[in-house]
């Protein structure tokens, strides 16, 4: 390590930001990551804004079409950019993608006021550059953290969206003219790409590639992570998604989409469950580490305490609301909506971290299939649940979910685990 070191401050040029950090490297990287994240999230929003847009595409009443263009471009690239994070360094594509959306805000406020079908390929594209950089993010960390720490670390990078979709709404909020619009724009792409100049002087593959890692890091997390992927090596693609903890968490998914309904809100609480969701996800993981290394809970337990738990209090949130749909949501059932979304948040946390347990060398495949079936499933279950509003089936439908929640909480208790698929099953 020493030599390592010595070389690289001779050969190395100009010195790297990081030797001037006090911070461990892994938080470093989950840090930057989460200001990627609030970076990509912020553009996002504010071109989802119709407010932004009005003034120069005309009133925009129905947002439809560039948002299902994104929503496309989101969905169809995950698989790809699955396969793309086994062959290539997610840590390069991660930084790489945040510049190219970077660049992206600033041909949206070149083009994106010429036409409405100008704006619809360019959400196209942003929602392919979503799409990579929230595989390979998940990817990234096969060779940062030890499973006991990746709670902590995977939701906080990830957390950066939620921030980002808070600045992005309150940006989009204020952006009422075309200058003004253009101007925030650019800013973000100015900040993205300032990020991606940090990135590349800070960021390293793994541990043994970092030429300023204290030696008390690197013995710390660079031989149990090498032990913890070695049983895995092996494994192919296919045995992933043949075995039984990966379909476990596939149904999961499905349960875990349909409850995407609970983020269902009046405009005026926008804020306010935007605040909840940042503070909820992130801190949700971090008590799930907390209780690994605290207790004598292995993080399997933990996994399923968390899922289990919360898909129990879901069923019983759809028998209430089954048998008190007479009466107001403004009033107690109102209240118990927001109870919702932290919950949801909690449990979106550990299935998120799952689907990385199972399979850290291949996390990229994982994450894919799961979010592709959750993004179509969600997609789809706000307008299902309307229709079904409309011709009387609620409670025949809470009825159903409460059933196969009861299952699915069962299954996972039985099946579900955050031991790693290994080449002997």
């Amino acid at each position: 390590m020493e030599q390592v070191k010595f070389l690289e401050y001779i050969y190395g040029g100009f010195p790297k930001l990081d030797r001037f950090s006090i911070i461990n490297k892994r938080f470093t990287l989950s840090f930057l990551m989460f200001i990627g994240f609030t970076i990509m999230s912020s553009g996002v929003m504010l071109t989802h804004g119709n407010s932004c847009m009005n003034s120069s595409n005309g009133e925009i009443d129905d947002p439809f079409l560039h948002l299902s263009s994104f929503l496309v471009g989101y969905i169809i690239i995950q698989l790809p950019a699955a396969w793309l994070s086994l062959k290539f360094s997610p840590l390069i594509w991660f930084g790489r993608t945040i510049l190219a959306h970077a660049i992206l805000l600033f041909a949206v406020a070149l083009f994106g006021s010429l036409g409405y079908i100008f704006l619809v390929v360019l959400k196209f594209f942003e929602g392919v550059l979503a799409g990579i950089v929230f595989i390979v993010c998940h990817a990234a960390w096969k060779n940062w953290t030890p499973a006991a720490e990746r709670s902590t670390l995977l939701t906080f990078a990830l957390a950066g969206s939620y921030l980002g979709d808070l600045f992005g709404i309150v940006m989009s909020i204020f952006c009422a003219s075309l200058p003004l619009w253009m101007f925030v724009c650019c800013i973000i792409g100015i900040f993205g790409i300032i990020w991606w100049l940090v990135w590349e002087r800070t960021v390293y593959e793994s541990p043994n590639k970092h030429p300023t890692i204290s030696d008390e890091e690197y013995n710390q997390i660079h031989p149990l992570i090498q032990e913890e992927l070695r049983p895995t090596e092996g494994v192919s693609c296919k045995q992933i998604i043949l075995s039984t903890p990966f379909l476990v968490l596939v149904a999961l998914n499905v349960v875990r989409s349909w409850n995407g309904r609970f983020l269902t809100y009046d405009v005026e609480h926008s804020i306010i469950i935007l605040i909840i969701r940042l503070i909820a996800f992130p801190l949700s993981g971090y008590l799930a580490d907390v209780l690994v290394r605290k207790t004598s809970l292995t993080i399997t337990n933990v996994r399923k305490l968390f899922v289990i738990g919360v898909t129990l209090m879901e069923a019983v949130y759809f028998f209430i609301i089954m048998h008190h749909s007479h009466h107001n949501k403004g009033t107690w059932l109102h209240l118990v909506s927001f109870l919702m979304q932290i919950l949801y948040h909690v449990a979106f946390s550990a299935v998120s971290v799952n689907a990385v347990d199972i399979a850290p060398s291949h996390a990229g495949v994982t994450v894919a299939i799961t979010s592709v079936i959750s993004d179509i499933i969600m997609s789809f279950g706000f307008d299902v649940d309307i229709f079904l509003d409309k011709i009387g089936w609620t409670d025949v439908i809470n009825f159903i979910s409460i059933v196969v929640h009861l299952i699915v909480g069962v299954i996972f208790g039985i099946y579900g685990t955050a031991e790693p698929i290994t080449a002997k099953g």
